[in-house]
Parts: C-alpha cells; sequence; structure tokens
C-alpha cells in the first residue's frame, strides 16, 4: 500500500491522529500553532468537525492581562482551517479568502478549546464557522466565520 501524498502538513497531521487512534496530537509543522500550545483534540473527516485545544505562551498577553485579538482570531482560524483540511480529499489544502471575528467576552491567559466546521463546501469554497471556549467553564468567549479557497487535488 502506498503512502498517501499530503498537500498541506496540517492535513497530515489530521491523518496521523486519525491513524494513531485518535489521541490527542500537538500540532508539529506550524510555528504559531506551536507558540499557541496548539492540539488537535477530536476530527470527523466526513462531517468536517474538529476541535482543537490551545494554552497560549504569555506572549499573546497584553497589557489589560488578556490574549490578544489577534491570537484569538488566529486560533479560530486553525479550527475552521482544519475542519476545512478535514473534509477535504487526500491531497487538497486550502486558504482563508475572508475572515470575521466576534469577541464575545474577555480571553484571560489560561486553555482554550476552539470547535470548527464546514457548514457548506462547494467545488473551489467552503464557508466555515467556529467557537472559542474557555475550557475551565466551556464559556464561549469568541465566534468566527470564514470562506476558505480549495486548493484540490488533480
Amino acid at each position: 500500500m502506498s503512502t498517501p501524498r499530503f498537500a498541506n502538513p496540517d492535513q497530515a497531521l489530521i491523518h496521523r491522529f486519525i491513524d494513531g487512534g485518535s489521541k490527542p496530537i500537538p500540532f508539529d509543522a506550524n510555528p504559531m500553532a506551536r507558540a499557541l500550545g496548539a492540539e488537535l483534540r477530536a476530527a470527523d473527516l466526513p462531517a468536517g468537525t474538529v476541535e482543537l485545544a490551545f494554552a497560549p505562551d504569555p506572549l499573546f498577553i497584553q497589557g489589560t492581562g488578556v490574549l490578544q485579538g489577534g491570537a484569538v482570531t488566529a486560533m479560530l482560524d486553525f479550527a475552521m482551517a482544519f475542519a476545512t483540511l478535514a473534509h477535504l480529499p487526500v491531497g487538497g489544502s486550502c486558504a482563508t479568502v475572508n475572515l470575521n471575528t466576534a469577541f464575545l467576552r474577555p480571553a484571560p491567559q489560561g486553555r482554550y478549546i476552539a470547535v470548527g466546521e464546514v457548514e457548506r463546501r462547494g467545488r473551489q469554497l467552503a464557508f466555515t464557522h467556529a467557537r472559542l471556549l474557555r475550557e475551565e467553564d466551556r464559556a464561549v468567549v469568541a465566534t468566527a466565520t470564514s470562506t476558505l479557497a480549495l486548493v484540490l487535488p488533480a
């Protein structure tokens, strides 16, 4: 049996996660995800859903003691991109073309869960949404929607 060729190392991570019995796996190919302490916790390939955990480094804390908005948005973006990658055939990839974030409450330093889901996937675009929750009480701190351009294998 031949090894699949992945165009995106993050899609390869999703498949290693599934093949490894779906045990939590840290991000290894993406420096930003590593800096945010990202870990893949759940993935449903046919449904295009993922759950990621984050433990952001103090580097991302701003003067008021909460996570910088760009870090919050990055966690949501990762969740939506990973949900899309999970839904694509092996060898596919994607790129965010539009992203909207709503900040619902302050996000102090701590552990977070990002849940991403593909709402609809066409031939060229995927439409996604995500929620970022504090791990300790599952309070939603931010939500996002995005449109991603798809790069499908030939």
